[in-house]
């Protein structure tokens, strides 16, 4: 019986195209958390007021244009004060830009006749580094209404953007004149918009073609037809089959959603429509209906894992099959490093038949097919390409040829060589290619002069700069053992434990002191930069990576770590710990006291506020005074202690998934500090749940990763296990 669920759930969770949450231009749609919206911000001084909890606007839950919810501005515009807030651009992998051409969008309801159009506020768009002019929002209603939600639509060319090549931040409204009296207006659907859209009418009915119940998530699956009009699919819920109510709505791209109920063992019925872009719905599908009943933990997991491995089902490029991180507008942008985790992760799909081997097997093919045409330097990648001409794409960086991107994608395509093994052509033909795109690779000219990888490659010959070097046991592990493999242009097995245990440090010398020679190293006068008229050179030494410091009663030997916890996993994606172990690490001891630590810091924080099955706090890059959790490194722990893992993964969905699960998997983080989650999803994250749950179950990537003929004499020579 347990089988037979999984395979039920399996078919319906494969959708086609590739899709997010919202679509890049949306500022606001919906907010994911109820009672407030923590992308919004709110300042006010002297004696106006706005009204919020700890300082975001509230959400509406009853009121909205577009369900499930919109935004409520209550403000007291105050002779003696003035108030701002704004509402931000959330998604952090696209940087959004907008057109001369285009137009803002939004939505507006005014619920009292005693709003007149001078108490309505006025508008900015916040870009990097700048501020638009502000303009009147009464300005641009035609006609003002009550309880009625009204469309304002403002060119963007009215804003004076000082560049419109600077990134979208978020849009702001500020106060417009004084009053006495408190007013209140709610917004929705707030979004950029080009000039002209289609606008066929939408006369067919929508399609749902199928619903599965799976515990408290109920899959929808529709079809949609090739009309440039749709804009979103509407979804609505009833627990009678008579009254229906609007529960979300979903973008084109996608072609099923998962619906998080609020009880078990109850019978659901749905119906679905189609949206234009000017909001207008198609006649309603017909109804349909389930009922749902609870799972057991291994079942859930299951569950879990699926929605991750989706993810990487939906989002490729489908001329090259490579991961797409974001949209772009002029471009086809692929990721080479992530589209190695999508690779092991369709491997773990097809293993659990989430995705068909066929499937999963073309889509590795045109990825082998599009590197051995695309432009390399050495056998080694960029960082990112432009997919549809397969030539490097710049990211704010000189150095795009990514030396460690280029290991991994070639590593999980020598996993996925074990795993496609049949005698039919295609299969052979694949394992040929994926051999070329290995034996290619001249790790030779890649050591620079302290005998390590450089990290990076430029373009230009003449910006070359192989200072930087790969070094550190949670950066390099899986590229020094591709690079002492059995190829032609291996290095030496010694550069390995000179990598793995070695990190670099900036120093600064007195040249009237002798030298240290504890630090001294003969490399030293190579890295010297000299002030002039000064006797202070700066420079970089190689140091060990052992600390040995004890925190939270566990005895840490790299010291504290820089990166995530998630970091220390991923060269064990594909390594099993015990196949690396040598006279200076035991690598499952050294996790498992790195996951003690990690999760004791954790519950002494209180980032899971009474849980400590939740946990796996991160940093933001922005340094923000944030309690985010990232879900990943709870769940990923499975690996190394099921029952750590397994309860974290069974308490984030139980508590949580009705916010943090969704079709693609866990969203990248959720803070139970300001009650908020992310809209958005980390490859890094979702293929490492996947790929995790899978090993801890069946071992199977680390099981193709030791069957690798060209690594296995390298681990059997540095780590003497000739049997593992």
């Amino acid at each position: 019986m347990y089988y037979l669920r999984i395979i039920i759930l399996i078919a319906v969770l494969v959708p086609n195209k590739i899709f997010a949450d919202t679509y890049p231009e949306v500022v606001f749609d919906n907010s994911i958390v109820k009672g407030s919206y923590a992308k919004s911000n709110v300042i006010y001084s002297g004696n106006s007021w706005v009204e919020n909890i700890n300082k975001h606007l509230l959400v509406s839950d009853t009121l909205f244009f577009t369900p499930g919810n919109s935004l409520s501005l209550k403000y007291l515009s105050s002779i003696d004060g003035h108030w701002t807030t704004t509402i931000n651009y959330s998604r952090q992998k696209f940087n959004y830009t907008v057109e001369d051409t285009d137009f803002l969008s939004l939505r507006l309801f005014i619920p009292s006749t005693q709003t007149t159009a001078n108490n309505l506020p006025k508008i900015f768009v916040r870009q990097q580094n700048a501020y638009s002019d502000t303009l009147r929002l009464a300005d641009y209603i035609t006609k003002l209404e009550y309880n009625k939600w009204l469309q304002i639509k403002i060119p963007i060319k009215k804003f004076n953007l000082t560049s419109s090549q600077a990134s979208v931040l978020g849009i702001g409204f500020s106060q417009n004149g004084h009053s006495e009296k408190l007013q209140q207006v709610f917004l929705d659907q707030i979004e950029f918009l080009p000039n002209k859209y289609p606008e066929i009418p939408l006369r067919s009915a929508a399609i749902l073609s199928e619903v599965k119940a799976y515990d408290k998530a109920v899959h929808l699956k529709w079809q949609l037809p090739l009309s440039p009009s749709i804009r979103y699919i509407k979804i609505y819920r009833s627990i009678d089959g008579k009254e229906f109510y609007p529960i979300s709505i979903k973008t084109v791209p996608m072609q099923s959603c998962l619906d998080i109920v609020p009880r078990i063992g109850v019978k659901y019925y749905y119906k679905i429509s189609w949206m234009d872009y000017n909001y207008q719905e198609s006649p309603s599908s017909d109804i349909k209906e389930v009922q749902t009943t609870p799972m057991n933990d291994e079942e859930i997991l299951k569950l879990v894992q699926l929605a991750n491995v989706n993810y990487f089902i939906e989002n490729f490029d489908i001329n090259s099959g490579m991961y797409m991180p974001f949209r772009s507008k002029n471009k086809v942008i692929v990721s080479t490093e992530e589209t190695a985790g999508a690779i092991l992760s369709l491997i773990v799909g097809v293993k659990n038949e989430f995705i068909s081997r066929q499937s999963a097997l073309n889509r590795i093919s045109k990825i082998t097919f599009f590197l051995l045409k695309s432009q390399h330097k050495n056998g080694i990648f960029p960082a990112y390409y432009d997919a549809r001409k397969g030539v490097p794409e710049y990211r704010n960086d000189l150095s795009i040829y990514d030396v460690k991107a280029s290991a991994e994608i070639i590593e999980a395509l020598l996993i996925a060589r074990e795993y496609f093994n049949d005698k039919s052509e295609l299969e052979n033909d694949l394992r040929n290619r994926i051999t070329q795109l290995y034996q290619q690779v001249n790790w030779k000219s890649l050591l620079n002069d302290s005998n390590l990888l450089t990290s990076k490659l430029a373009l230009v010959e003449k910006n070359e700069n192989k200072s930087n070097s790969l070094i550190g046991f949670n950066k390099s592990i899986n590229t020094y053992l591709m690079a002492t493999g059995k190829t032609k242009y291996a290095i030496p097995l010694d550069t390995y434990f000179d990598a793995i245990y070695h990190k670099l440090e900036n120093i600064k010398i007195d040249t009237t002191q002798s030298l240290n020679p504890y630090y001294y190293d003969e490399r030293i006068e190579e890295n010297l930069d000299v002030e002039a008229n000064s006797n202070i050179i700066d420079s970089t030494i190689k140091v060990s990576v052992f600390q040995n410091k004890i925190a939270y009663g566990v005895n840490l030997p790299f010291g504290k770590l820089s990166t995530s916890l998630l970091g220390l996993y991923k060269p064990f994606l594909t390594i099993r710990p015990s196949a690396i172990n040598d006279s200076l690490s035991n690598w499952n001891n050294v996790l498992s006291n790195y996951l003690q630590y990690t999760k004791r810091r954790d519950n002494e924080i209180g980032v899971g506020v009474n849980n400590s099955d939740i946990w796996g706090y991160y940093k933001q890059f922005d340094n923000s005074d944030h309690y985010r959790i990232n879900p990943a490194i709870a769940s990923s722990s499975i690996f190394l202690d099921k029952t750590i893992g397994t309860k974290s993964i069974i308490d984030f969905y139980k508590q949580y998934g009705d916010v943090l699960l969704s079709e693609l998997g866990f969203r990248s983080w959720i803070d139970l500090r300001d009650e908020d989650v992310s809209d958005e999803y980390t490859s890094d994250n979702q293929s490492s749940i996947a790929i995790m749950i899978e090993n801890s179950r069946t071992g199977l990537i680390w099981d193709l990763y030791e069957r690798i003929p060209e690594l296995k004499q390298t681990r059997e020579s540095l780590f003497r296990n000739k049997k593992q």
